[in-house]
């Protein structure tokens, strides 16, 4: 599944900008749903509808809290899977949103990292 996700990400990272990540709502306090940034797309309005919907249900006391809980995570959950597994980036959710805006490119992970050290022994060298 890594590696699916892996291959999944690259292609959808490369085609954003940092204007496509947006924050996930939490409709209700009561939810204990984590606030994340995710790429903007149906999938990701569907996890707001979705809580929406059963915080409706809640307030009528109809479903109780766990029950609750459970639904909003097999939403999310079949929102991850339809964009890591199915590469449905519009009617999926990729919780990669951190990362948006961040790769214009593939680069092996040496060069990245040895980059990476180059710039922090610069930012260091400032100080």
């Amino acid at each position: 599944m890594a590696l699916i996700a892996a291959n999944c990400l690259e292609g959808a990272l490369f085609c954003v900008s940092a204007r496509d990540g947006i924050a996930s709502v939490q409709v209700d306090l009561r939810l204990p749903v984590t606030v994340f940034r995710a790429f903007e797309g149906e999938g990701a309005k569907e996890v707001t509808r979705k809580q929406i919907e059963v915080v409706s249900v809640l307030h009528r006391g109809e479903i109780a809290m766990e029950e609750v809980q459970l639904q909003i995570e097999y939403n999310w959950a079949g929102a991850l899977r339809r964009a890591v597994i199915d590469r449905n980036f519009e009617n999926g959710s990729l919780v990669a949103g951190h990362s948006v805006g961040m790769f214009k490119e593939e680069e092996p992970v040496v060069e990245l990292i040895a980059n990476l050290v180059t710039r922090s022994e610069d930012a260091l060298a400032r100080r």
